[in-house]
């Protein structure tokens, strides 16, 4: 299949390794098309198809920023969108009516979305397979956290922390996480809006038993408490999470059966290469069933209604320095909705 991939990387090079065909373009570096922009993603696909690329599939992986790309809704291929940060951007839910076919990765979203009319697939987040498990490598670190401390959409992260390592020895690291969590005995999570991250999957990955919070949307589908993530605590009470990491420490049996469960069940479902799988087989049902062609057909409606995702994100930017790019979504909302109505 030859994939057009628009945005974030995360999944390029396990279409690569599936044997899958990529060009990507996006705002990120390592794209193979770069802009610095926002782009008419039917200005791509020509550019591609003009050196004799014409895309199957074209798949926007969200990289957590501002779209990039507009008129996705008018593509000739199957296209796809991988919705990861849904929960601080609910422009997403209008938005996916640009698309055959939209992945959640969060349970509650998949349904919002499945509300939207469009077709939808839950589809967790992953580790990537360069992450190769470090057998040789002495587990020095009780409890580790990496991650962004002070974040912009997570005002509990921070004092959270500070709280728990007045309570518990933690190592806090933001940078790249493979090397702390090979040495880590347990890896902290917290998350943003009860969701399940990346660092659940990586932390796990790397053979370091997960402590993350309960009632996370999902969690229960994946993991099982006890057996591949450890006892979880209640969000952001810092003694209970803390008191979990000790109990843990104290059980050296029982934490690395549960790392080790853990470790095993994310190298044999939840990997980059599984979801690229999964992504894949879904683009082809997309073909087989024409759903690009039904969504052609259906394009008055669809402008509509994505035409209220750009009005979402042009009023949701308040900052002054920022007023062009809330310019330029409030007119392109307008353009659609002219569309619409014409």
């Amino acid at each position: 299949m030859k994939i057009l991939n628009l945005d974030g990387m995360n999944l390029v090079s396990a279409f690569r390794s599936l044997g899958h065909v990529v060009i990507s373009a996006g705002y990120l570096k390592g794209c193979d098309i770069h802009i610095d922009r926002p782009y008419n993603a039917l200005s791509v696909y020509d550019r591609v198809c003009s050196v004799g690329f014409v895309p199957d599939f074209a798949f926007l992986c969200d990289s957590g920023n501002l779209p990039y790309f507009h008129n996705l809704e008018e593509l000739p291929c199957a296209s796809a969108f991988y919705s990861i940060d849904t929960w601080c951007n609910h422009w997403h839910l209008p938005f996916a009516n640009a698309f055959d076919i939209v992945f959640a990765a969060q349970k509650g979203y998949a349904e919002a979305v499945a509300e939207c009319g469009v077709p939808v697939l839950r589809l967790p987040l992953f580790a990537p397979s360069s992450v190769i498990p470090h057998v040789d490598v002495p587990r020095d670190v009780p409890v580790s956290f990496v991650g962004t401390v002070r974040h912009k959409n997570n005002p509990d992260r921070e004092p959270f922390l500070k709280k728990f390592k007045e309570i518990h020895p933690l190592v806090i690291y933001s940078g790249p996480y493979a090397e702390l969590y090979a040495r880590s005995r347990v890896v902290l999570n917290q998350s943003a809006s009860s969701e399940v991250n990346f660092r659940c999957f990586e932390a796990m990955a790397c053979g370091a038993g997960l402590l993350t919070e309960r009632g996370c949307m999902g969690m229960e589908d994946l993991f099982v408490e006890g057996e591949t993530i450890l006892p979880g605590y209640i969000r952001n009470d810092r003694h209970g999470a803390a008191a979990a990491a000790a109990r843990a420490l104290a059980d050296p049996a029982m934490l690395a059966r549960v790392a080790r469960a853990g470790q095993a069940l994310v190298m044999e479902r939840h990997l980059d290469r599984h979801r690229a799988a999964s992504i894949t087989a879904a683009a082809a049902s997309c073909l087989e069933g024409n759903l690009p062609a039904k969504r052609l057909n259906e394009l008055p409606r669809r402008k509509h209604l994505i035409s209220t995702a750009y009005a979402m994100i042009g009023m949701d930017i308040t900052d002054v320095a920022l007023r062009e790019h809330a310019r330029f979504f409030l007119d392109l909302s307008a353009l659609y909705y002219a569309a619409r109505a014409a």
